[in-house]
């Protein structure tokens, strides 16, 4: 009894390169010669590759940039050096955008365009404190705090996000010099990556 999809008196067969990549498969009533190919009397498993008398499996593809390399029989980016650098720079820029919009959420951009006001007025009443504060004195008032609590919270606000944004600015910078970095090898750029926080 056969299967409705395999002509009847048929076999299986396959027909593989020098590099053993399966070029041809089906079935057959008698074994096909292909020249530069070598006919095997048996079909050949998928996603597979032949390597003497075995089959052995093709690895898995690490992304969609890769191309197998049948001589070498291992996944290659098929991307030029410029392109990679190119690639990783924007998934730096990326996560630099990302970490950057986290220091910032919450707040209206209407409220984050008073923000150089604020600072400006914090910073100099922090270097001189009988330096006048009007806009932060506003704030206060319409909060119902002391206006010297305000100005020390704003002060501490100003701290914190300028120690956030300068180590956000450095490490972009830093990574970015890495990824252009003439000598950089593609294994040295793939393996650049936006740091995470310690445990």
């Amino acid at each position: 009894m056969s299967d409705n999809t395999t002509p009847s008196g048929t076999r299986p067969f396959c027909a593989i390169d020098a590099h053993g990549q399966v070029v041809m498969r089906g079935h057959t009533l008698e074994l096909p010669l292909v020249p530069g190919l070598t006919s095997l009397d048996e079909a050949a498993p998928l996603n597979t590759y032949r390597s003497g008398s075995a089959w052995l499996p093709i690895p898995k593809q690490p992304s969609a940039l890769h191309v197998f390399d049948w001589p070498t029989k291992v996944w290659a980016d098929s991307r030029t050096l410029d392109q990679v650098r190119a690639a990783k720079l924007f998934e730096i820029n990326q996560r630099f955008s990302q970490e950057s919009a986290a220091l910032i959420a919450g707040y209206p951009l209407e409220e984050r365009q008073t923000w150089a006001a604020q600072e400006a007025e914090a910073l100099a009443w922090a270097a001189d404190n009988n330096t006048p504060t009007p806009y932060l004195d506003g704030i206060a008032s319409a909060r119902g705090i002391d206006p010297a609590d305000m100005r020390m919270r704003t002060f501490e606000a100003v701290n914190t996000f300028r120690t956030d944004s300068q180590w956000l600015v450095g490490t972009r910078q830093a990574l970015r010099d890495a990824i252009q970095n003439p000598n950089a090898t593609r294994a040295q750029i793939d393996a650049i990556a936006w740091p995470t926080p310690e445990e």
